[in-house]
C-alpha cells in the first residue's frame, strides 16, 4: 500500500541491495585523514603492506616509546578491523551466549560474525560481510532480552566510557532537482555535512521527485548544516544557482560533557550533579568563611578585652565619667565667668579706692602770708590759755578756790 502522498517510502534496513553497497562508496571526493574517511575505502591489507609498518623506537616520559606514522595507525593497521561495530549496554549485559542467540535470531546474515566480550557493558561484534555490517550498523540499536544495545562504529579512538559521536542519520533534500538524483552528484551535494553512505530506493529508482534522501556519517561534535549552495558557471556566463535545504532525520542527542549518546548537555545528571556538588562546596566554604570571621572577631574582642578595653558596665561606667567631666567642665567655666567677673569689680573697686586716696591726700592749697600769720597767732593764744589757772567763786562763802 503506498502512502498517502504517493511517495514511495524508504527501504528498510533488511532491504538491502548488494549491488547498492558496492556502487555507492564515496570515490574521487578529497578526505581528511581520519578512520572514518580511511574505514570505507581501506581493503584488508596484504602481508606485505602489514610488513611495511614500521614504527619508531625512542622514549617518552621516562619509558620505553614506539611511535607509529599516523597514517599507518588509522590506514593500514585498522583496515581489518573496519567491520567491527561496538554494542554497549546501558546496564550490565546480558551472558554472552544469550547474546549471540538472539543476535542471529534477529538478523539473518549472509556472512558470519563474531561476538567477544570487552567488558560488563561492551560487546565487539566484527563481521566479515559489509553488507551485514551495514544492516546491523544501520538500526543503532537492538532489543537483546530486554536490554537495549546501542550500536556504534568502531574506532582505533574507542573508550569504553565514551560513546563515540559518528552516527549515520538521515539527509532530505527537498526540491533538488530531478536530474540530481544521481548518487555521483548527489554524494558531492552532502559531501561537507559528512561521509554519504548510501542513497534510499526512492532515491535510487527516482520514484519520488520532489526530494532526494541519503544517508550520510555525521559528527555529533560538529555543528550540522542547515543548507549548501548549488550553482554552474561558464565562461561566457555569469555564476549562477540556488540554495538546497539539508533536513535530517531523527538526529540523536549527544553529550559533549560526558560523551554519552542519548541527552544532550542541558539534561545532563553529571553535569546536573557536578554543578550541585560546586554550590554545595561554594556553600560549604561561605560557611566555613563566615564561620572563620566570627572567630576572628570573637578573638578580636577578647585581645581588646585583654587590653583593657571597657565592657558594657565598664562603658556605662566611662560614660558617667564622660558626663561628669563635661558637668565639671561647664561649672568650672561658670567659676572662670565668676571669677572673672570678681577681678573685674575688684579691679573697678581698686581703681576707685585710689582714686580716693588720691583725693584724701591732695595737698592744700597755698593761703597767704597774713591768713597763716593770724592762724599762728590764734593757736598761741590758745596755748596761753591753758597754762592760765581758772577761778571759781563760792557764793556761800565767797571765797575763791583755785584749780590748778
Amino acid at each position: 500500500m503506498e502512502p498517502p502522498d504517493r511517495k514511495i517510502p524508504a527501504r528498510v534496513e533488511h532491504q538491502r541491495d548488494a549491488k547498492a553497497s558496492t556502487s555507492q562508496i564515496p570515490e574521487g571526493i578529497p578526505m581528511k585523514l581520519t578512520y572514518a574517511n580511511t574505514i570505507n575505502s581501506t581493503p584488508n591489507p596484504t602481508k606485505q603492506e602489514q610488513e611495511s609498518v614500521i614504527a619508531r623506537r625512542t622514549s617518552h616520559n621516562g619509558m620505553p616509546a614506539v611511535i607509529f606514522k599516523t597514517k599507518d595507525y588509522y590506514g593500514v593497521m585498522t583496515a581489518e578491523c573496519r567491520r567491527t561495530i561496538v554494542g554497549r549496554f546501558l546496564k550490565i549485559r546480558p551472558q554472552i551466549e544469550k547474546i549471540r542467540s538472539r543476535f542471529l535470531e534477529r538478523f539473518p546474515l549472509k556472512g558470519s560474525v563474531k561476538i567477544g566480550v570487552y567488558d560488563n557493558n561492551n560487546v565487539f561484534l566484527d563481521f566479515t560481510n559489509d553488507e551485514d555490517y551495514s544492516t546491523v550498523w544501520y538500526r543503532r540499536s537492538v532489543d537483546i532480552e530486554g536490554n537495549q544495545m546501542w550500536l556504534q562504529k568502531w574506532s582505533p579512538d574507542f573508550k569504553p566510557e565514551e560513546d563515540m559521536p559518528i552516527v549515520p542519520v538521515w539527509v532530505n533534500l527537498p526540491r533538488l532537482p530531478f536530474h540530481l538524483h544521481t548518487w555521483h552528484y548527489v554524494k558531492q551535494i552532502v559531501k561537507d555535512t559528512g561521509t554519504p553512505l548510501e542513497m534510499d530506493i526512492a532515491t535510487r529508482e527516482k520514484t519520488r521527485p520532489s526530494m532526494a534522501k541519503v544517508r550520510i556519517e555525521v559528527d555529533l561534535l560538529k555543528p550540522l548544516l542547515t543548507s549548501v549552495w548549488v550553482g554552474d558557471e561558464d565562461d561566457d556566463s555569469p555564476l549562477k544557482g540556488f540554495e538546497q535545504k539539508l533536513e535530517y532525520d531523527n538526529v540523536p542527542k549527544y553529550c559533549k560533557h560526558c560523551k554519552k549518546l542519548g541527552h544532550s548537555m542541558m539534561n545532563c545528571r553529571v553535569l546536573e550533579r557536578r554543578r550541585a556538588n560546586e554550590v554545595k562546596e561554594l556553600e560549604a566554604k561561605d560557611s566555613e568563611t563566615i564561620a572563620a570571621g566570627k572567630s576572628l572577631e570573637r578573638d578580636r574582642v577578647v585581645v581588646e578585652g585583654s587590653k583593657g578595653e571597657p565592657h558594657d558596665n565598664d562603658k556605662k561606667k566611662q560614660g558617667n565619667q564622660v558626663k561628669q567631666k563635661e558637668v565639671n567642665n561647664e561649672d568650672k567655666i561658670d567659676y572662670n565667668k565668676d571669677k572673672e567677673k570678681e577681678e573685674a569689680n575688684a579691679s573697678v573697686n581698686k581703681t576707685t579706692k585710689q582714686k580716693k586716696d588720691k583725693k584724701e591726700k591732695k595737698i592744700p592749697k597755698k593761703r597767704s602770708k597774713v591768713i597763716f600769720k593770724t592762724t599762728k597767732k590764734r593757736a598761741k593764744s590758745k596755748e596761753i590759755l591753758k597754762q592760765i589757772p581758772i577761778q571759781r567763786v563760792n557764793e556761800n562763802t565767797d571765797e575763791v578756790n583755785e584749780n590748778g
